[in-house]
């Protein structure tokens, strides 16, 4: 039976604010840090589960994750939410733990050659993995959320230039400006979408 990295750390039900646990926690307080970890247990083990998709696997990267957390905790700058690191954190674990498992899948079909002789043929199956799915998945939300965070124009103008794939020209037309001014728009929209999701990223071990 497996000792849950939360009863090392002696978790008790306190309720100070997150940035007085991770204060006292860089501190070296376990018990602040077990109970900073527990408040996000239930999220994380739902994210772990849905790539892993093996409950057993999904409890041992649940407390990696935050084994990993606690070792590098004083690397944590705070560039993102603790809750958004330790996600990432626990999806890397995912991910890598997917790697180790992954075998090479095969299709296979028999042919029977005309001298009588069957024959075995086997081709890779090109299709995504699930990691590969994953982390379509998670390019995919990203993303939207950066489109989401542009002004209505600009959102509309990306909609029809990539979505509807209209010719320029013809969106130029629809929001009544020159061919250059609607290109310019496009491109200062594909530099806001690029800054943001270089700024949305969070470094984790």
């Amino acid at each position: 039976m497996r000792t849950s990295i939360l009863e090392h750390f002696g978790v008790q039900h306190l309720q100070p604010s997150n940035e007085q646990l991770l204060s006292e926690a860089r501190s070296g307080n376990g018990q602040a840090f077990g109970e900073l970890c527990l408040r996000y247990s239930g999220m994380l083990s739902q994210r772990i589960f849905q790539i892993v998709r093996h409950q057993e696997d999904a409890e041992d990267v649940l407390q990696e994750t935050f084994l990993k957390a606690y070792q590098h905790l004083q690397t944590f700058r705070g560039t993102c939410s603790f809750s958004t690191w330790l996600v990432a954190i626990g999806t890397n674990v995912s991910l890598m733990l997917l790697r180790r498992r992954k075998t090479l899948r095969k299709n296979t079909c028999d042919v029977v050659a005309e001298d009588g002789e069957t024959l075995v043929m086997e081709w890779r199956d090109t299709a995504p993995d699930p990691e590969q799915r994953y982390m379509m998945y998670q390019t995919s939300q990203k993303v939207n959320h950066a489109v989401r965070r542009l002004s209505p124009q600009l959102r509309n103008l990306l909609e029809m230039y990539y979505k509807r794939e209209l010719r320029l020209k013809d969106v130029a037309k629809i929001v009544g400006v020159s061919e250059g001014a609607a290109k310019s728009r496009i491109l200062r929209a594909r530099h806001m979408l690029r800054r943001s999701l270089k700024q949305n990223e969070c470094w984790v071990p």
